[in-house]
């Protein structure tokens, strides 16, 4: 996740000035791929973590460029089939919380040789390389006069709205963060949770939030994207913190299952949002940024939840104190969109003069990598 975090901007960055997605995430699946390799050969821990550091930068590469590259698409005012639909951010949000749902059961590979998973991760990283190499074209590409760091620079500084979704995506990532720690010893050991069933449980956020990420996309050309993660968000942090608060099967059941719908809702629109204010030219730059900042919220999710576990029990009876936990990360993603609202019309109206913008930049060509 560090890895992710640090090198989510140069991604982006590197990208950007050779208006190039193609070749960037071919070679890094590639490399990703050898990677993964290595780390079932070295034996020393020192070198292990080194080689996960690269991993996660690797990761972010591919990554933060595929869902650029869909978002040139969506974004470019001469591709009538996707323009502004939301059809492909749907698509590749669903497959993109599809991979969190189906990677974690992976682990059963391992059961019998522990070294399995990371061979079929290694695997299906060599297959996206492949196939991106073979039928992605870079279409949608802005072209701006000439790349440099300060244009993000002055990005940032002509439209501060763009963090909104940044802080979104933290903030989702971070919640999640508790949900895979502190919440998961807490369905594990409190409530005696079997493994199975724990998997169950835990899919019941994952699994729902794949499944509505395309409707909800689609759902955002009558609605807006902003609407849907304004809705969405309070619905998910409303029952992420009423989640903490039962111990009754189904109750628990229902809420997790609405937390996950509310997942659904505002996932795919979060990401529709951060392309859509995304500066001409700077998209990948910006998709990659806004992947990089939800890496960092899914590595201190858990140290916070932890950190906030262990005051909570030191200052409320047992009876509460992970109610009071979990109603912290709830709270955590309402508040962020009670400090939205009052900026709704202007975010709107600066979404608007975006795409104006858009309109006029003429497309640009792959720049030779070499």
């Amino acid at each position: 996740m560090l890895g992710s975090f640090l090198f989510a901007p140069i991604a982006g960055i590197i990208s950007d000035r050779f208006k190039n997605r193609k070749y960037f995430i071919s070679f890094f699946c590639f490399l990703d791929a050898g990677l993964f390799y290595l780390l079932t050969i070295v034996t020393d821990m020192g070198l292990f973590l080194s080689l996960r550091f690269l991993e996660g930068a690797a990761h972010i590469f591919i990554i933060g460029l595929l869902l650029s590259s869909a978002a040139d698409r969506e974004n470019d005012p001469e591709n009538k089939r996707y323009y502004g639909k939301g059809i492909l951010m749907g698509i590749t949000g669903m497959f993109l919380s599809l991979g969190g749902a189906f990677g974690m059961p992976l682990g059963i590979l391992g059961r019998k040789n522990p070294l399995l998973p990371f061979y079929v991760g290694s695997g299906i990283l060599i297959f996206v390389g492949l196939m991106s190499l073979l039928m992605l074209k870079d279409k949608g590409i802005h072209r701006i006069k000439d790349f440099k760091l300060s244009d993000l620079k002055v990005a940032i500084f002509e439209n501060p709205f763009l963090f909104v979704p940044f802080l979104f995506n933290f903030i989702d990532r971070f919640t999640v963060g508790f949900i895979i720690s502190s919440f998961n010893i807490h369905l594990r050991e409190t409530l005696a949770f079997h493994p199975g069933m724990l998997g169950v449980f835990l899919g019941l956020v994952l699994f729902p939030m794949s499944l509505l990420s395309y409707p909800s996309a689609l759902l955002s050309r009558k609605t807006g994207v902003l609407p849907l993660v304004l809705v969405g968000s309070t619905i998910y942090g409303i029952f992420l913190g009423l989640s903490g608060t039962t111990n009754e099967f189904w109750y628990l059941f229902t809420f997790l299952l609405i937390c996950g719908i509310g997942a659904g809702v505002m996932f795919v629109p979060s990401m529709m949002l951060a392309s859509k204010m995304s500066k001409p030219g700077l998209t990948a730059t910006t998709m990659s940024a806004f992947t990089g900042v939800g890496s960092l919220g899914f590595m201190l999710g858990p140290v916070v939840s932890v950190q906030m576990q262990m005051v909570f029990e030191s200052i409320l009876p047992p009876t509460y104190s992970f109610s009071a936990l979990s109603f912290f990360f709830g709270f955590l993603e309402i508040g962020l969109v009670f400090l939205t609202i009052p900026f709704f019309k202007k975010i709107l109206g600066k979404m608007g003069r975006i795409d104006e913008e858009r309109e006029k930049i003429s497309l640009a060509n792959p720049d030779p990598i070499l």
